[in-house]
């Protein structure tokens, strides 16, 4: 369980944890997922899609940047709007 996932960096050290206790990683739970590039930008993948080709496990998000945008588009909030379409623009995968 995590609560935000930017680059996967937690999310892998702890799987490096609990595989070096003898135990398998199931999945991954999260809060937000930021739909943010991966580490490995070249290959234009969000961080998710990193963690689970890497580990083979799914990721299952509660809330998504996409949702928080739609949210923000339903109820008329134009200045925190702007801000996170920004963000998308600067951080997100493509």
């Amino acid at each position: 369980v995590d609560d935000v996932i930017t680059a996967g960096t937690a999310i892998r050290a702890s799987a490096q944890l609990i595989r070096g206790s003898g135990a398998d990683v199931a999945g991954v739970v999260l809060a937000l997922d930021r739909q943010e590039r991966g580490q490995d930008d070249a290959r234009s993948r969000s961080a998710v899609q990193e963690v689970e080709s890497d580990f083979g496990v799914p990721c299952i998000s509660i809330v998504t940047l996409g949702d928080l945008i739609e949210h923000l588009v339903q109820t008329g909030r134009s200045a925190d709007l702007a801000a996170m379409r920004e963000y998308r623009a600067r951080y997100g995968a493509l």
